[in-house]
């Protein structure tokens, strides 16, 4: 008994029969670049594999090639963007332990004193 026809239903359940198959690298051409960088492949990967808070990218493999569709992609950032709506960013707090301490400039006097020490250290190390 042959799971073949379980599997090619589950295939079309998660990706759909009549949409088009994209490649993840052809995937990553489609979506916008951020900051002036494009989404690398690997990072399509990881949403496939381990998701993303929760959500996880469709796919398929198709031979060496892993491929997923264009539906797939605006149902996991929708999924994303419930996600945003339903839970409210926590508010920014420092870490416990780390204060940020204001730092004055220090002068030029203060400077050339640590260069001096520094190169007093290095002379009695003989470096």
């Amino acid at each position: 008994m042959s799971n073949a026809p379980n599997v090619t239903n589950s295939i079309e359940a998660l990706i759909g029969s009549q949409e088009e198959l994209i490649t993840l690298t052809e995937a990553t051409r489609r979506l916008p670049r951020i900051d002036g960088k494009k989404v690398c492949v690997c990072t399509l990967w990881r949403w496939c594999r381990n998701g993303l808070r929760g959500v996880f990218l469709e796919y398929v493999r198709v031979g060496r090639k892993i491929c997923t569709t264009q539906s797939a992609l605006l149902q996991f950032f929708s999924q994303l963007a419930d996600l945003d709506e339903r839970k409210p960013p926590a508010p920014h707090r420092q870490p416990k332990g780390r204060k940020r301490l204001r730092q004055k400039p220090i002068t030029s006097r203060q400077r050339q004193r640590a260069l001096a020490e520094a190169d007093a250290v290095l002379e009695k190390a003989g470096i």
